[in-house]
């Protein structure tokens, strides 16, 4: 009775068959991946603009003394190239009355005129140069002071050495060249090379322009004291060329020393920046 009721109850359709792997042959189970969040594209309703400006550098509050007068310098040179061109126009209009008093008779107000000009801008310019002198002989020490001070040595010439190689003229034709040379010497945050040429152009056309200057100074002595209508338009011409060349130079001087030892000597940063877009 066992037999036949065991194999009806196999064959029922309520029971199924299912085939299982022994043990030994069930593989581990492999922790599931975590499926990857969706990546968004960001969106803007503004043109986002990080990372393409240049934040403002605030000015530090205590500036040093090296500082200070070299934008009194500065300023003191374009004056001073002012007053030099000034000066200049002046003696080429003086020249253009000689050069028409030859054959034409000319007001005698236009002489007083001209030689008041004359006088005027040689005055002007002669305050401007003296002035220059002055703020320049003091931006030197202050920077040879700064310059020595950061390598933690004294600055080992006295104040009367640095007064008479900065602010005697043609002493000073040397003596800057020296006084220069060995501020940019001590510090190390200059290119040294960089600062070498640098200086030694600004020597060169320093020099070109005291020799104009001289030349011209005697050419004029000379025509005040010949008396000769020639020789006095031969002074003036002198002294145009001098004033114009000596306004150039002041004007070109005037960044020079400023990009030479205001701050340490960089790469020129681009003004104008690519960004690449995906």
């Amino acid at each position: 009775m066992s037999g036949p009721r065991s194999g009806r109850l196999y064959r029922s359709r309520h029971v199924r068959w299912v085939a299982r792997r022994p043990p030994e042959a069930i593989p581990l189970r492999r922790r599931p991946e975590l499926a990857a969040p969706p990546r968004y594209i960001p969106r803007y309703v503004y043109i986002p603009q990080w990372g393409l400006r240049d934040a403002p550098v605030a000015p530090d509050a205590a500036t040093s003394r090296a500082a200070v007068l070299s934008a009194a310098l500065t300023r003191a040179l374009h004056v001073l190239a002012a007053a030099l061109g000034l000066a200049a126009i002046a003696h080429l209009l003086r020249y253009g009355l000689l050069i028409v008093n030859r054959s034409t008779p000319v007001p005698a107000w236009t002489d007083l005129v001209t030689s008041t000009l004359v006088i005027f801008g040689g005055l002007l310019a002669l305050g401007c140069f003296v002035y220059t002198t002055v703020v320049f002989a003091r931006w030197v020490m202050a920077m040879r002071t700064e310059a020595y001070r950061g390598a933690d040595r004294r600055d080992p010439r006295a104040r009367w050495q640095i007064l008479l190689l900065a602010a005697v003229p043609l002493v000073n034709v040397v003596g800057v060249a020296v006084l220069l040379h060995e501020a940019a010497n001590v510090r190390a945050d200059l290119d040294r090379d960089r600062t070498r040429r640098r200086l030694t152009r600004m020597w060169v056309a320093w020099t070109i322009v005291n020799v104009l200057a001289v030349a011209a100074i005697v050419t004029r002595v000379v025509a005040t004291l010949s008396g000769s209508i020639q020789t006095g338009a031969n002074g003036l011409v002198a002294v145009t060329v001098s004033a114009a060349c000596s306004a150039v130079f002041a004007r070109w001087l005037a960044g020079r020393l400023e990009a030479t030892f205001a701050t340490a000597q960089h790469d020129p940063v681009p003004s104008r920046r690519w960004v690449v877009a995906a």
